[in-house]
């Protein structure tokens, strides 16, 4: 592949990223073979959201690297099955009547990492503060969405918090309102918290400075977790917890209610469908994680030639630390990596690479879709099938006879983005040729 092609080829585990066989197709290992400088890269990027593991690092405004990942796993199960990413365990089970499924358990299991109150801990897929730890008990957890300083009083959604008393020691002593009624006075130290009970509403009492006769008060206010044993959660009614030192099990009530394709927790799962003969069943189940990391000064390592590097300035303050993030020795502010993407630069090696092939673009944008055109099923040209009409394909790689090209062609750019959109909406039978047509921003037909 030359470098004035431009030309991108993603490289994507098989493990996680085999295409549904809804599709009746298997391609292994696929590379996707896009040109970075066309709008078919977004198309690409489109069809890739929804099949491929995702995950963005960037720096926020805070100074803290943030990890969001969306990461799909295709799971075949008989009866029942587990995923395991090493932070939490998911288990499903359930019956099966012909291409029927009916759930019988939905549970997630978690061990949070510290048991200090104030530590930041991880718990389904986002970052928390401990802001209670009753072991065996009653764990509550809190994600920070505001800073406070007052000198008497502050409100948070439909609570009021009144301070109507100090001493010289720091310790306050407040009341607090839900609308115009107090709910119950309260005592604070610095370094308190405080929880509002059947709310997910929680303060932390940071600390008590004045300036001449004034004094400031600052707090935290956390949206937050209560987790007790034997409880529902508050927000999660149809969940059963259990708390076994650090480990937290929820259950779900009544999965008999649950519908084929259901989202829980952080999890979605579709039935993508059932072996007629062995009764496998084949499931999508997609996670979302999203948590914010910590390091120290050096150099952290994030897979796939993604690093993150540090330098601290002050060793008593993080404002001013930086924060850099590099994939490739290339420095972003923020990096979309897809599982296992690498950039290929020779185009013969990878018409000869074993794996299969995806090709988004026609001959014009895409050169590699150009070297393969006389070895097409259906030719696409610019007025072949027409203004926003495409065509999608499955040959024979030329140069390897072992593997498969799945084409996605268009005879222009909304031609080849309806191609996408009929792969990720399942119109295409995996064989054979398919010509669609855009239809609107997001929908297409066969035609």
């Amino acid at each position: 592949m030359s470098a004035p092609s431009k030309l991108i080829a993603l490289f994507i585990l098989t493990v996680l990223c085999t295409l549904p066989i809804s599709y009746g197709m298997v391609v292994d290992d696929p590379l996707i073979v896009v040109n970075s400088e066309k709008v078919d890269k977004e198309y690409a990027e489109l069809l890739m959201d929804k099949y491929y593991t995702k995950r963005t690092i960037e720096v926020n405004s805070d100074n803290e690297i943030v990890v969001n990942e969306n990461i799909i796993y295709n799971v075949p199960a008989i009866d029942e099955f587990e995923i395991n990413d090493g932070k939490g365990n998911l288990l499903v089970e359930f019956t099966k009547s012909g291409e029927t499924v009916t759930y019988k358990n939905f549970e997630y299991e978690e061990e949070i990492e510290s048991d200090d109150e104030g530590d930041e801990v991880t718990f389904m897929g986002k970052t928390y503060k401990l802001i209670n730890y009753d072991e065996d008990e009653k764990i509550v957890l809190g994600n920070k969405v505001e800073d406070i300083d007052t000198t008497e009083e502050f409100s948070y959604d439909i609570y009021t918090f009144k301070i109507i008393g100090k001493d010289s020691t720091g310790e306050v002593l407040v009341s607090v309102y839900e609308g115009n009624d107090r709910i119950e006075n309260v005592k604070m130290y610095p370094d308190d918290t405080y929880f509002v009970s059947g709310s997910a509403v929680s303060i932390y009492y940071d600390e008590y400075l004045e300036s001449g006769d004034t004094p400031y008060f600052f707090f935290e206010i956390y949206d937050s977790i209560e987790l007790e044993d034997g409880e529902t959660i508050s927000g999660y009614s149809d969940f059963d917890t259990e708390i076994d030192g650090q480990t937290i099990t929820l259950e779900y009530d009544n999965p008999k209610s649950l519908s084929e394709n259901f989202g829980l927790l952080n999890y979605k799962v579709n039935l993508v469908d059932v072996n007629g003969e062995d009764l496998t069943a084949f499931f999508t189940v997609t996670q979302n994680l999203n948590y914010e990391y910590d390091m120290d000064e050096g150099t952290k390592y994030f897979g796939n030639n993604i690093f993150a590097v540090k330098l601290e300035n002050d060793e008593e303050d993080d404002w001013d630390d930086e924060l850099y993030l590099y994939k490739n020795n290339k420095k972003y502010d923020k990096i979309v990596d897809y599982q296992g993407s690498v950039q290929l630069v020779d185009q013969d090696e990878l018409l000869s690479a074993s794996s299969d092939l995806i090709l988004i673009g026609g001959p014009v944008s895409n050169k590699v879709t150009e070297s393969i055109q006389n070895s097409l099923s259906v030719e696409v040209t610019n007025d072949y099938p027409g203004e926003g009409k495409g065509v999608i394909q499955t040959i024979t790689n030329p140069n390897n006879a072992e593997s498969k090209i799945l084409v996605l062609a268009g005879s222009d750019r909304d031609g080849t983005k309806a191609c996408v959109l009929a792969l990720n909406q399942g119109l295409y039978s995996g064989s054979g040729n398919l010509v669609v047509k855009l239809t609107g921003d997001d929908s297409v037909s066969a035609i």
